[in-house]
């Protein structure tokens, strides 16, 4: 398999990965202009499709917007870059729905396409679970500060 190209078989998981997102100032109940920066790290990527010494990615974001905790876990989307471990980058246009309440944790699932770099042209479906997300603190002076959570990647070929 060529390096940009996705294979039309491939079927590539990264179960067990982290995310973790931070905000400032923190997000309150009143819409306000926030930087937001996170990192993600995916756990062990396996399956048909994954080029021979590729195991696993990082991928960061920055940017700021303004947001409100009633307003924080809305569609949106964007471009992400991963970072793999052997250094090559595939980069991402994704869109994520809102959230799904499961059992009082907020399931956020984004997906897109692979637009350029590794593995492009497959299809990416990202499953991010808030754990620790307590929204009681959007009451308070100094608001949410950060969320995080376990996150599982799927990688299909077209």
């Amino acid at each position: 398999m060529l390096p940009g190209v996705a294979s039309a078989l491939g079927l590539i998981t990264c179960p067990l990965g982290t995310s973790q997102v931070s905000y400032s100032p923190g997000i309150t109940n009143t819409p306000t202009p926030t930087k937001v920066s996170g990192v993600e790290l995916s756990g062990l990527c396996t399956g048909l499709g994954l080029p021979v010494g590729v195991s696993s990615f990082t991928t960061s974001f920055a940017g700021t917007a303004t947001l409100s905790c009633s307003g924080l876990f809305t569609m949106g989307e964007g471009e992400q870059t991963f970072v793999w471990n052997n250094g090559a980058t595939s980069t991402w246009h994704y869109t994520a729905t809102a959230p799904v309440i499961i059992n009082g944790q907020r399931v956020i699932t984004s997906t897109g396409v692979i637009t350029s770099g590794l593995l492009t042209g497959m299809q990416v479906t990202q499953v991010l679970t808030l754990v620790n997300l307590d929204l009681m603190q959007c009451d308070s002076p100094g608001g949410l500060t950060t969320t995080s959570g376990p996150s599982t990647y799927t990688f299909t070929g077209l």
